[in-house]
């Protein structure tokens, strides 16, 4: 059978205290800058849509956002901006397409705000007054099977028409800002790179669940993480460590379309590997923080990323990273990560190589980490108020 972490944590225990990570939440003091406020009080919507997705690294950003605004010194004003029917994913998309094309300017021009920021990839066909789009990834725009459906077809076209006329678009990574302008046709003096951040793990965490040490993937379910390929490539790496480690692949599908989620027990199946991968299913934060507390390697085999917040979560939790050599990669984990071709023989031989390399191993967790400490939150925060001023100022 394949397993599950309920499977194990039943085994061992499981975990009663719930942890907060990843999300703008207890960030060491000495990492942390201080968030410089605006000179007069603004007034911004804050599109929070993105805060009914499952944990993501959208969610992340805006849940980031929340936190660093909510100050009393900020000098913002936050008008969350949702559906008066509320946040929820089984929402008919037909109505949450209406309310990016039209309802989130009407929210808008009623809370009389200064400046509106939609905090996805969608914008208001037309509103008077300033706005701000962070545009995370393309994907839709770029891989086919993001836009099988109607409704995704037809949101992904209104928002390539409509993204562009935003006053300033904010993006994570070089990568994505030249997507922004080749695909958009965005000029790259109304584009702002701000990377995303990550909160640097205090907290102990609890025993483990899994006896023997094992790799763990965080980054998501869909086609492009590239998920087949890493579990056959663990099938490949795993006769030369031993045979006590094992591949934990975190989390869960957010959906059943298996285009954009293509089912991967058959491929543990094949691979022979069903007591030695563990789909661990939606799990809380506790647990997620002590699978990354206890985790030997982490990888991400993406084969596109607008940014990839995964890799520094694992850096900032000591774990040294295999990671693809695509896209945004590079930006994000600098020197501080062993970066491969995605296939699976370099994905088999970069996990192989880091099982055995103590010395490697070592030096990564040490690159890690401080690369991780470069990426506080409140550093996006302070260059979104950047982003503000310059919008509001103009």
């Amino acid at each position: 059978m394949m397993w599950t972490l309920a499977d194990i944590a039943g085994q061992n225990g499981g975990c009663a205290e719930t942890i907060y990570i990843g999300v703008g939440t207890r960030i060491q003091r000495e990492q942390a800058e201080v968030i410089q406020p605006m000179e007069e009080t603004v007034k911004i919507g804050l599109d929070v849509v993105p805060m009914s997705y499952p944990p993501s690294g959208v969610r992340a950003y805006v849940q980031a956002l929340i936190d660093a605004f909510r100050s009393r010194d900020s000098g913002i004003e936050l008008v969350p901006l949702a559906p008066l029917s509320g946040l929820t994913r089984s929402m008919n998309r037909w109505s949450r397409l209406s309310w990016d094309v039209h309802g989130i300017a009407g929210s808008a021009e009623s809370a009389q705000v200064d400046l509106l920021h939609m905090t996805r990839f969608a914008a208001p066909r037309a509103i008077g007054r300033p706005f701000v789009v962070t545009v995370h990834d393309l994907i839709p725009l770029q891989l086919p099977e993001y836009r099988a459906s109607l409704p995704s077809r037809v949101q992904s076209e209104l928002a390539r028409r409509s993204v562009g006329s935003a006053n300033r678009i904010i993006v994570p990574s070089r990568f994505v800002a030249g997507e922004v302008t080749s695909l958009l046709d965005v000029p790259a003096e109304r584009i702002d790179v701000i990377p995303m951040g990550v909160s640097i793990p205090t907290e102990p965490a609890h025993p483990p669940f899994l006896a023997g040490p094992y790799i763990l993937h965080a980054g998501g379910f869909d086609a492009r993480k590239n998920l087949p390929a890493l579990i056959r490539a663990f099938g490949l790496a795993a006769p030369d460590p031993g045979s006590d480690w094992r591949l934990v692949v975190l989390g869960a599908p957010h959906t059943g379309n298996a285009v954009v989620y293509p089912p991967l027990g058959p491929v543990i199946e094949r691979a022979g590997l069903q007591d030695r991968v563990i789909l661990t299913g939606r799990v809380s934060e506790a647990e997620k923080h002590t699978l990354y507390r206890h985790a030997a390697i982490a990888v991400a085999p993406s084969t596109s990323e607008g940014f990839g917040l995964p890799i520094l979560e694992a850096m900032a939790y000591g774990i040294p990273v295999v990671a693809s050599n695509r896209t945004s990669h590079p930006d994000v984990a600098g020197d501080a990560a062993l970066l491969v071709e995605p296939t699976e023989e370099a994905l088999a031989a970069g996990l192989l190589r880091l099982a055995t390399d103590a010395e490697l191993h070592t030096d990564l967790v040490t690159r890690g980490r401080e690369r991780a400490a470069e990426f506080p939150w409140s550093r996006t925060a302070n260059l979104t108020l950047e982003t503000y001023r310059a919008v509001v100022n103009s």
